[in-house]
């Protein structure tokens, strides 16, 4: 026995040695501490909108010993947000991403070279001042740290006036008709077969070329003569007489028009020139029309030309609109056959009978539902302006070892005869719209197309 204890011993002081003299400090020389770069001054080129709607920051740091920065930031918002930005390549990037290639750094006296992915940079915002940090590497691998302080003013896109009231959508022959308004006009058919306009505010008239009567997406320039439409174009305006009884004559203002009304009295512009855009996104519809002082559009659905109409469920009851958070609205909208009991105890609904219902979670800035077109949150339990909230769960322990799964965000669910079933509701859009105080709300994911109409309070 002693034999062995002598042997491990031996070894231990063996293994110990060797571990000593293998193993030297971790030094500054082998292992450099990053060196952190202060740049004080910025230079910031115009920043691009793509496709997505995502907003491109080129942003170039400098310091006055001439080291060189410049990142390439994505962002929702048409500022650059307080934010940690992480790298990520191009055709992968988007909202909270640096875009690794086309960002570099460049040491004074040194070479350029782009950024990898590995960095973040955690950008603050304080109105129009910024601080920036964070750790970066370049593409062969070398670390280093920023540090920035500066001041830099975004100012807003420029927008349509959203006009919020779609009041005519007709086929003609060989192109369609639409018009959409502000809130303060109405629009009843008069016994002529025509449309009277009545109120306060704007609408515009718009004729735009269609092969079969349907509305279809594109971009329609102005047709060459008033009447005649072609394809990619809308009719400009134009003027006709026409004899309703020997002798007596009027004057017809045709084409396409934009209105002012004022207590009921109109005076129109008649369009000869800008563009026509029309897009879709599922069913919604945005139509737009821009030139000079004039640029308005209409987001919602056009039922009448819709060239692949979908079919939603119908949902007639708003059980509960609440606002759950800062800047969240909750609403549950249930079909007909679908009842609603509010559990004071527990402090939740209780569903019942054969139909769907909807939670739906949607971005509120002062706790009213404004009309607009929402698309699925980015970030899971994060509803930022423009977003509703897409569905998850997570396991609440209310005593140790105890725990029942609790369910938020966006959910469709199923009953039948009481027997419920649900889905989360992970993409697509929600569109809201107003006719007077009746709202319109539709659905449209892979989950789910449901619509609902009616008014949201009593």
């Amino acid at each position: 026995m002693k034999k062995y204890i002598i042997s491990l011993i031996s070894g231990l002081a063996l293994l110990s040695g060797c571990t000593k003299s293998a193993v030297s400090p971790l030094s500054e020389d082998r292992y450099p501490k990053p060196k952190t770069y202060t740049l004080t001054q910025v230079e910031t080129i115009d920043r691009t909108k793509d496709e997505n709607g995502k907003f491109h920051f080129p942003l170039s740091l400098s310091s006055s010993e001439g080291d060189k920065l410049s990142l390439v930031m994505i962002a929702d918002t048409y500022y650059l947000p307080s934010k940690t930005f992480s790298g990520s390549t191009a055709d992968l990037a988007k909202s909270g991403n640096y875009i690794a290639e086309e960002s570099s750094f460049c040491p004074a006296g040194g070479n350029l070279s782009p950024l990898n992915t590995t960095g973040t940079v955690s950008v603050i915002r304080n109105e129009d001042h910024y601080t920036l940090a964070g750790y970066l590497w370049t593409a062969d691998e070398k670390a280093f740290r920023v540090e920035a302080a500066f001041d830099a003013h975004f100012e807003p896109e420029a927008e349509p006036v959203k006009f919020p009231k779609l009041l005519v959508a007709k086929s003609g022959e060989g192109s369609v008709n639409v018009v959409f308004s502000t809130d303060g006009v109405t629009a009843t058919p008069n016994m002529y077969g025509g449309v009277d306009y009545k109120g306060t505010g704007n609408y515009i008239s718009l004729d735009i070329y269609s092969p079969d009567g349907k509305l279809y997406p594109g971009i329609y320039e102005p047709s060459t003569a008033g009447g005649y439409i072609t394809e990619g174009k809308f009719g400009i305006a134009f003027e006709s007489e026409y004899e309703y009884m020997p002798g007596a004559i009027v004057k017809l203002e045709l084409g396409s028009r934009y209105y002012t009304l004022d207590n009921d009295n109109s005076s129109n512009v008649g369009l000869t020139d800008g563009t026509v855009k029309v897009e879709k996104t599922g069913s919604t519809y945005t139509i737009s029309y821009k030139n000079g002082d004039i640029w308005v559009a209409y987001t919602g659905a056009v039922e009448a030309l819709d060239y692949e109409a979908m079919e939603y469920v119908a949902l007639t009851k708003a059980v509960q609109v609440a606002q759950t958070g800062a800047n969240t609205l909750t609403l549950r909208l249930a079909s007909d056959g679908v009842s609603a009991e509010w559990m004071e105890s527990y402090q939740y609904y209780v569903f019942s009978g054969t139909g769907n219902y909807l939670v739906l979670e949607i971005y509120t800035a002062d706790g009213s539902l404004k009309a607009g077109t929402y698309k699925a949150c980015e970030t899971e339990r994060t509803v930022n302006e423009g977003e509703f909230g897409t569905g998850y769960s997570w396991d609440y322990e209310y005593s140790p070892g105890m725990s029942y799964t609790i369910k938020g965000g966006s959910t469709w669910y199923t009953l039948n005869n009481g027997a419920e079933t649900s889905e989360f509701v992970k993409d697509g859009i929600v569109t809201v719209s107003y006719q007077g105080d009746e709202c319109n709300i539709v659905l449209e994911s892979t989950t789910a197309n449901a619509k609902f109409t009616g008014k949201l309070t009593e």
